[in-house]
């Protein structure tokens, strides 16, 4: 195992679990297979995050989102 595969498989358990903990998501679930099945809320839709690039794509739309929130609320 390489570096980069170690770094490519924890990254994205990082982000996923510091949204889950921060209330960003209400479910964030990894697979084995390095997936993650996603919920921003409770009785929301669910996405399944097939790679480590679909898992960064999303944490990103995640922090944009918030950001945006946050800035409308001034």
């Amino acid at each position: 195992m390489t570096a980069k595969n170690t770094t490519d498989a924890t990254l994205p358990s990082a982000l996923m679990g510091l949204l889950r903990d921060q209330g960003a998501l209400h479910s964030a679930d990894g697979a084995s297979d390095g997936s993650w099945i996603v919920r921003r809320a409770r009785g929301g839709p669910q996405f399944v995050l097939e790679t480590p690039l679909e898992a960064f794509e999303y944490a990103i739309e995640v922090l944009v989102d918030i950001r945006l929130e946050a800035e409308s609320a001034r």
